[in-house]
């Protein structure tokens, strides 16, 4: 089937972003603003402001209502609404994740929280990570769980870390050795969930995040054993968590550094600072493991506030590269929020690349009273203004052809600049956008923006619609090809907007705008199914789906718009019926439907396999004979057990890609005698009962049943019990 990767991505973006945002009250009413976007403040519709109160950087409230972000938070009771975690609140009846919500059961629902951080949380017999609503898969016993900080739990079975199982560990003997990161049994050490090999329990020393050691070898966080390294002097060096040192070497993360003197060398930044990594011997100054050539070790310095510039008594360097003969009565620090801007003599430069100005000794940086997108800013010096970003590969300045110097300035979002007679818009080029209404020109969302007679996108207007009621309705419709295909609407007409972008520079390539007219579509009332990841519309009357391969927006016919619900992989029930991709499956009901595996779903009268190799619609639907009520992945870690209320059933895949439509039930083996309460899958083929352990369906006989296990090592599979490994063969 089609993945929908795009419009994840697209999701992950924006929720990414929201930790750089803020509820702003002024002029009576309250607003929202995104900085990293940067778009326009975006007023918060019905906010009481003289009651509202910000709770944290995505919810807030008033007398009557509960806010996510800009919008109302529908059904949330503003009495018993509480801030559970960064992006999670809860009421009486809701827990919340931004604006999605799951209704709590009060008799199972319980907060797994370190200090004010929700870790994970209880509801209906399910456990879920904190700050989503995603299931964690793993936890045996969740009556006995309990989280041990912020990466360990455990239950009565086993430790878990970050909601995976560390296999093979001895409960009793267990302690973390570091928070988060370290532990031990009497028999391993671990980093997170993996063994450290050859680390000897009784003697391993932590001496920092990156470093541990024992008796006789000192490894590295993910286990990776140092060679040739004096165990006995070797320790971790403060300042930085990447540096190390014996008698003999000093290691930058395990690797040594060639020419360093152990005795004399030391870190030269402050602890805190672990993304500037500068360090010095009596002889040589090194960032990382590099040496930087010709530096004075007596006399050399970083810039104060800059990430990667400093100096000696002879030269001014960026990164290992010395960049020119310094002078330390003109050099000069112009800039340093994203992009580090440093002048030296009669030069400028940008993040280490001279920059090509005109007249550099009376070069300024223009600064905006707005947070300015990073790595994006402008100069100007007496006659030329610049734009100055990673236009190529490297930093390099451009001018802005036409510019007034003296009445230039940055807009809200520093994408956009005007002087007294254009405006611009800077992205991989500068364009200078024609004819716009200086007065009333708008800066919208992704790349959008208007005046009161056009539309704009990347600076470009775009003929035929019009700015009252404009919206973006889906900028991420899955095409199938680079080209992207965006559906907007005004007051009148739905668009199909089709764009690409130069692959290697990412400027704009080509842009095309046409009304939607095969099929009749109420435009104001146009919107996405399910927000970010959807692949249905609908309006007020309508239910749409737009078809990939015909390029084209279909209606669904015979659907519901008002109980319409998106699934996953294409799929969408209404309260009656199933659709899958944008047509009505006949002989199916929506009631109980549901997907149990990839290519398998139920619904209150049976389970299916769906069949349909190509992706689009050619499918077949085969009935198979088991318990819909009770038919069900019999451990959601893998994929190829399932069980209902008369057993367990290996689903052989190799056999399953040769068999016809019809023979399919026969690719479902059953294991006969299995116990279905106790019934436990490992992965890889291999799986256990109280009474017996199994190799895909058949058992596995000789093994001690209790200690059975299977382990992903870095060697491969192991497979094991406490008498002996067994060789891997399942698979």
């Amino acid at each position: 089937m089609v993945n929908k990767f795009s419009k994840i991505v697209v999701l992950v973006f924006l929720l990414a972003n929201l930790g750089m945002a803020e509820y702003i009250k002024k002029d009576d009413a309250v607003y929202y603003m995104d900085k990293i976007s940067q778009t326009d403040e975006r007023k918060v519709e019905d906010a009481d402001f003289k009651t509202f109160v910000k709770l944290n950087e995505i919810y807030g409230k008033d007398s009557k209502n509960v806010f996510c972000i800009d919008k109302k938070l529908e059904d949330a009771d503003v009495k018993t609404f509480q801030v559970i975690g960064e992006v999670n609140g809860k009421d009486k009846k809701y827990i919340y994740n931004y604006d999605e919500k799951m209704e709590i059961n009060p008799k199972d629902f319980k907060l797994y929280k370190n200090k004010n951080k929700l870790l994970y949380f209880r509801n209906n017999g399910k456990l879920y990570i904190g700050g989503s609503f995603f299931e964690v898969e793993y936890v045996q016993d969740l009556d006995s769980f309990e989280a041990i900080d912020e990466s360990y739990s455990k239950d009565r079975y086993n430790i878990y870390y970050a909601g995976t199982p560390i296999y093979d560990v001895d409960k009793s003997t267990f302690q973390i050795i570091m928070p988060d990161y370290y532990a031990k049994d009497k028999n391993n050490v671990y980093s997170g969930s993996d063994k450290i090999k050859d680390a000897n329990p009784d003697t391993i020393k932590i001496l920092d995040q990156v470093y541990l050691k024992d008796d006789k070898n000192v490894f590295l966080n993910f286990g990776q054993k140092m060679e040739n390294v004096d165990v006995a002097t070797f320790e971790a060096i403060e300042g930085n968590v990447a540096y190390g040192k014996d008698k003999n070497n000093v290691y930058f993360l395990g690797e040594k550094i060639k020419g360093a003197d152990a005795k004399s060398f030391e870190v030269i930044l402050e602890p805190s600072d672990l993304v500037q990594m500068y360090s010095k011997d009596k002889n040589s100054v090194f960032i990382g493991g590099r040496k930087i050539k010709e530096a004075d070790s007596k006399t050399f310095e970083r810039l104060p506030k800059t990430t990667y510039y400093s100096k000696d008594k002879n030269n001014l360097y960026y990164r290992e590269v010395k960049i020119d003969k310094i002078d330390n009565k003109t050099l000069k620090i112009l800039y340093f929020d994203g992009i580090d801007v440093v002048k030296n003599r009669n030069r400028i430069f940008a993040e280490g690349k001279k920059l090509n100005i005109k007249s550099p000794e009376t070069f300024e940086i223009i600064l905006s009273k707005y947070y300015n997108f990073p790595n994006f800013i402008y100069g100007k010096d007496d006659k030329n203004v610049y734009a100055i970003s990673k236009f190529d590969e490297t930093y390099s300045s451009k001018i802005i052809k036409n510019a007034d110097v003296n009445s230039f300035e940055v807009m809200k979002n520093s994408m956009y600049t005007k002087d007294k007679n254009n405006i611009y818009f800077t992205h991989s080029d500068v364009v200078q956008m024609k004819n716009v209404d200086k007065d009333s020109f708008t800066i919208g969302e992704n790349g959008f923006s208007h005046d009161k007679n056009s539309i704009y996108f990347y600076g470009k207007k775009l003929d035929r619609i019009s700015p009252q009621g404009f919206k973006i309705i889906d900028l991420t419709v899955n095409s199938g090809d680079s080209e992207k295909i965006a559906f907007l609407t005004d007051s009148r007409n739905l668009y199909k907007f089709t764009y690409g972008f130069d692959d290697e520079r990412y400027n704009l390539k080509n842009i095309k705008l046409s009304n939607v007219t095969n099929v009749k579509v109420d435009a104001p009332s146009f919107e996405l199914v399910k927000e970010y990841t959807g692949s249905y519309y609908r309006d007020k009357n309508n239910v749409f789906y737009y078809d990939m391969n015909k390029k084209e927006l279909k209606k669904v016919e015979g659907s519901d718009r008002n109980s319409f619900v998106e699934m996953d992989n294409f799929f969408a029930k209404d309260n009656k019926n199933v659709y899958y991709l944008g047509k009505q499956i006949e002989n199916i009901s929506s009631e109980g439907f549901k997907f149990v595996g990839s290519d398998i779903v139920k619904n209150k009268n049976g389970v299916y396999f769906w069949k349909d190799e190509t992706g689009e619609g050619d499918y077949e639907i085969v009935p198979l004979n088991f318990d819909s009520a009770s038919f069900d992945i019999a451990n959601k870690n893998t994929s190829n057990y399932f069980k209902d209320k008369n057993g367990i059933y290996y689903l052989d895949y190799g056999k399953l890609l040769n068999l016809e439509a019809k023979d399919v039930q026969n690719a479902f083996i059953k294991l006969e005698g299995a116990d279905i309460p106790t019934f436990k899958a490992f992965g890889y083929g291999y799986s256990k009962d109280k009474n017996r352990a199994y190799c895909k369906y058949k058992e596995f006989k000789g093994v001690d049943v209790p200690s059975f296990t299977v382990i992903l090592e870095d060697e491969g599979v192991v497979v094991k019990d406490k008498n002996r490994v067994y060789k891997n063969d399942c698979e």
